[in-house]
């Protein structure tokens, strides 16, 4: 009797599993049946889904056996370089600062600077400078809150891109 059981519940069993999934048992098989079913199934189809991508426009600018132009990247470093000449401090809430382009065009950048305390940073700025190629500059570089500038001790330049 339990045998009879194990067979039912697998025979139940793997009918939910192909109504859950999509098969139809109509027309399937060696019966030789017609499914009368309408609208589709899920799980066996033959069709073939056609894809909207045109393959005309994948690239133009390929120059043929399967090799795309590269993208011009920028280069390997930042654009220009940046030293303290003079560094704020009681009495000067400025920096003098000497940028230098590093890149063979005109560019404008943004030197970021941070004025540093005993106690950290005392404040941030930053100076957007225009340079022509290999060219420097000195430029000067308020404090935003120019009350702390006693409390200064060192100018910090950051990341210049």
């Amino acid at each position: 009797m339990v045998a009879g059981r194990r067979i039912r519940f697998t025979a139940v069993l793997v009918a939910v599993v192909f109504a859950l999934t999509g098969f139809s048992s109509g027309g399937h098989g060696g019966h030789g049946g017609k499914s009368k079913s309408k609208g589709s199934g899920g799980g066996c189809s033959s069709s073939k889904k056609k894809s909207s991508y045109n393959s005309n426009n994948s690239n133009n600018n390929s120059n043929g056996g399967g090799k795309s132009t590269p993208s011009p990247s920028r280069s390997a470093g930042p654009p220009a370089h940046a030293q303290v000449v003079d560094c704020a401090g009681p009495g000067s809430p400025k920096a003098v600062l000497r940028v230098t382009s590093d890149v063979d065009g005109q560019r404008t950048v943004d030197v970021p600077l941070t004025f540093e305390g005993a106690n950290g940073v005392v404040d941030r700025t930053s100076v957007r400078v225009t340079l022509k190629a290999r060219e420097t500059q000195t430029v000067t570089a308020p404090m935003v809150h120019d009350d702390k500038a006693a409390d200064v001790k060192t100018c910090v330049v950051g990341r210049i891109d």
